[in-house]
């Protein structure tokens, strides 16, 4: 009952809170459950000390990107990597998991730096799929490289440390943005691209000084975590204070005026976020009140008995249910029926949270509701259909690097073991 009702309410286009809310609503109304579990339970989704960093995060990135800070980051990279072969769109990547680390968003890091650096790329002489391909995947980091929004709701749905998932999440980030610069680098040289014009040191250090305060954001974030210092929401407190500092009185690019804007659009997005999380935690209540977790687990064993077998067939469907799926959305209902099975093979929740961000990632850039392809379509004023044939390449080369990451743990829990 409840898949039937969750099916056809996303087929005829309901939003994806109410599709699973009401799903589950009905569904336990056929039960006979009372209706103050309902109430109750979608309560208790949000009344999390730990999820008050999702809306502090948004704000701080909405703050960074009003304040001018998106602007800086690109100068910078591309007085640093401009004057190679492939400059140009190795310093979109750059920008890309710099900006990712203070947004913790997929589709603000696409908006903040491939508006800029698309038309940049373009005037450069590199072909517009090219660029629009990229850019559009590279935004995809926003949500693997912490403080990332979709780490804290799989953080706090699978009970895991959000610190360690977060650290899990470094390297990970950086080999993906390693590769992409590796196919940027190749495609460049098989292209003919010259290197930009050479720039002196001293320009370089200008535009660093310029760009230092974004650049210690996330060092100040991730530092104060690591070490002890502040929880993930505390920290995304900091960040707001940090932001706010810094666009007011540094950079002086945020107005009162700016600062209303940006905050009526953090708590729209947080607000649709919240909501989702609040009914998909009447969705995982049901699930367990049903032991469907449980039985599914038992039957899902029977044919992926093995550690590589089961992680395949997660690849398999996070990759689809991505394509027409919320990111966080996806987490808060796959995650309670994998856990038993993930638990069973004795596979790390850690490295498994970062396997599902990464392979939901994909889904950002994937037809037909890739959120990340709209995004791009509309700050390069390009049809989607191009968008989509431009990121085709880049989905393959995002897979090559899900399947490394999955099958080589170290890269996620490397880091994990150096702290402890």
């Amino acid at each position: 009952m409840i898949i039937v009702i969750f099916a056809i309410l996303l087929i005829i286009g309901a939003p994806i809170a109410i599709a699973i809310g009401l799903s589950s609503f009905v569904a336990m109304l056929q039960e006979g459950i009372s209706i103050d579990v309902f109430s109750r339970t979608i309560f208790a989704g949000i009344d999390s000390f730990t999820l008050m960093a999702i809306p502090f995060f948004i704000f701080a990135g909405d703050l960074m990107l009003a304040g001018g800070t998106s602007k800086r980051l690109i100068d910078f990279a591309k007085k640093l990597v401009g004057w190679t072969t492939g400059g140009l769109p190795i310093a979109g990547i750059l920008s890309s998991m710099i900006f990712a680390s203070l947004s913790g968003s997929s589709p603000a890091t696409v908006a903040a730096i491939g508006g800029l650096m698309i038309p940049s790329l373009n005037d450069a002489g590199y072909s517009r799929k090219f660029t629009i391909g990229l850019m559009t995947t590279a935004g995809t980091l926003g949500i693997i490289i912490p403080p990332s929004i979709t780490l804290l709701v799989y953080g706090s749905s699978a009970e895991v440390s959000i610190s360690d998932l977060f650290l899990a999440g470094v390297v990970p980030g950086i080999f993906i943005g390693l590769v992409l610069i590796i196919v940027s680098f190749i495609i460049s040289i098989k292209e003919g691209f010259k290197p930009e014009g050479k720039v002196s040191i001293r320009e370089v250090g200008k535009s660093f000084i310029s760009a230092i305060w974004g650049i210690l954001l996330p060092i100040i974030v991730l530092g104060g975590i690591y070490f002890g210092i502040f929880t993930p929401t505390e920290a995304a407190a900091v960040a707001i204070f940090y932001s706010l500092v810094i666009g007011l009185f540094i950079y002086k690019e945020l107005t009162m005026k700016n600062i209303i804007a940006v905050t009526k659009k953090s708590v729209i997005t947080s607000s649709m976020i919240m909501l989702v999380i609040a009914s998909s935690n009447v969705f995982s209540w049901y699930l367990t009140y049903e032991q469907i977790p449980t039985n599914l687990a038992s039957i899902f064993l029977e044919y992926a008995n093995t550690e590589f077998v089961f992680l395949l067939l997660v690849i398999v469907i996070l990759l689809l249910v991505g394509m027409f799926m919320d990111t966080s959305a996806a987490v808060l209902i796959f995650v309670p029926l994998f856990l038993p099975m993930v638990t069973q093979l004795g596979i790390d929740p850690i490295h498994f949270g970062i396997i599902m961000i990464v392979a939901l990632s994909i889904g950002m850039i994937t037809p037909p509701f890739g959120l990340n392809l709209f995004v791009a379509s509309g700050i390069s004023r390009t049809s989607l259909t191009l968008v989509i044939k431009s990121t085709a390449p880049f989905i393959l080369v995002m897979i090559f690097t899900l399947l490394v990451i999955t099958f080589v743990p170290d890269l996620s829990l490397f880091l994990l073991d150096i702290f402890e």
